[in-house]
């Protein structure tokens, strides 16, 4: 009698369908929020590793430029409160499965002085209320173009900063295509 292992790979893509921006009350002439490229944001795992690890970034960036008269904030969300499966609504996966870490690429500070970067070192994980992740800092942050340019790292499965602490393989997720839209919001501090 032989012993045989059968391992089954499943297909699963996650995606992000799109990166809203709005400013708040609309529309605010003196705040603007632009979604430089990066507004669809996709994750396939087909290989075990991306199973057990996840998948860090990978190209999966959304570039934005923030500009404001006034010092201003910016908070992400997604528009519902889990993942649910396009194929079968029934599949669920948590939202804290994505996470962005966020590099500031403009001449605004993220070290504190223009500007506090909550995403900087480590993942800050997807909810489905707003969650600040760029603010003020103790000098001032407003500015046009290239002083507020940031990109928006996404990554999922890979259990790090306040993310989820299992693997995707260990939360036993159906195959599915699981698709959600993210909010990016724009406020007066």
């Amino acid at each position: 009698m032989s012993n045989k292992t059968i391992v089954y790979v499943c297909f699963m893509l996650f995606s992000i369908e799109y990166i809203n921006a709005q400013d708040i009350p609309p529309p605010n002439p003196s705040m603007i929020i632009n979604i430089v490229s990066g507004q669809s944001v996709s994750f396939n795992f087909d290989e075990i590793a991306e199973y057990k690890n996840g998948i860090m970034n990978s190209g999966q960036s959304t570039f934005i430029r923030v500009g404001a008269i006034m010092d201003w904030k910016l908070q992400f969300s997604a528009d519902q409160t889990m993942f649910y499966g396009s194929d079968n609504p029934s599949n669920q996966m948590e939202l804290n499965n994505v996470g962005v870490v966020i590099i500031s690429t403009g001449t605004n500070l993220d070290n504190g002085s223009n500007i506090i970067n909550y995403a900087q070192s480590a993942p800050i994980a997807l909810e489905s209320s707003d969650i600040t992740i760029l603010t003020k800092g103790t000098a001032s942050n407003k500015g046009y173009g290239i002083r507020n340019a940031f990109t928006l790292n996404w990554e999922m499965g890979t259990q790090r900063g306040n993310m989820n602490n299992q693997s995707i393989l260990e939360q036993f997720i159906n195959e599915d295509t699981y698709t959600i839209n993210i909010i990016l919001t724009l406020t007066p501090y």
